[in-house]
């Protein structure tokens, strides 16, 4: 059974005023005891990476094996001060476009976006955030709450004791700078089983950007 978690403030998960890696992987932990699922193997991807890293950290027991995506403990490029900039975007393109149809506002905030954000694929993604209800244009993430909480609640992994002992699979895009090689050793004071798997010609997002490799590296992992 694979189960795919809207972070809180993402997706179709409830909106929050609170929001960091802590309250993250408590979330993960719930859910997990509704289902009644003791352990099992965590995959996150940038912050889902980090909250998968601090549940594994904090609840060894829950965590069969670990895959984390594209990202360190230790710290976050420079790059990742984009996301304020696309989501303060996001909020000024929906204030600014008139009431139409969601695909017609889809096609105008595109539009929008593409100034500041030059790649499609980001965009797009991006895009599938944007919801209908009743009759109201909106955006699915909490985009206010995510501002509010990016600097403390986000960019910094908070501080822990101890290591996760168990297998671990970091998959990094060699394009991207959130996991350098040089990083690999003091990760691994965290993560002493850590393994590294680097997906020519991919960026951040790994796996949208190379799914049949993505996928074969995860598969012999698992």
């Amino acid at each position: 059974m694979v189960y795919a978690l809207d972070a809180r403030n993402h997706g179709d998960s409830p909106h929050e005023d609170d929001f960091d890696y802590p309250l993250m992987a408590e979330d993960v932990k719930y859910f997990m005891n509704l289902q009644s699922i003791p352990e099992a193997v965590i995959i996150g991807h940038s912050m889902g990476g980090r909250t998968a890293m601090y549940l594994a950290l904090t609840n060894e027991n829950l965590v069969n094996k670990l895959v984390v995506v594209d990202v360190s403990p230790y710290r976050l490029p420079v790059e990742s001060n984009d996301s304020l900039g696309f989501m303060a975007t996001m909020i000024e393109a929906l204030k600014s476009i008139p009431k139409m149809s969601i695909v017609q506002a889809r096609q105008e905030i595109d539009l929008i976006l593409s100034k500041t954000i030059p790649e499609e694929g980001v965009r797009q993604f991006l895009l599938t955030n944007l919801a209908e209800k009743n009759k109201i244009l909106c955006w699915k993430a909490n985009l206010e709450a995510i501002l509010k909480n990016f600097n403390s609640g986000v960019m910094k992994f908070p501080s822990v004791s101890g290591s996760f002992m168990k297998e671990t699979l970091f998959i990094c895009g060699e394009k991207s700078p959130y996991v350098k090689p040089e990083e690999h050793p003091q990760i691994k004071t965290l993560f002493p089983k850590a393994e590294f798997a680097t997906i020519p010609g991919a960026g951040h997002w790994v796996h949208s950007e190379k799914p049949s490799e993505f996928l074969e590296i995860l598969h012999n992992f698992l």
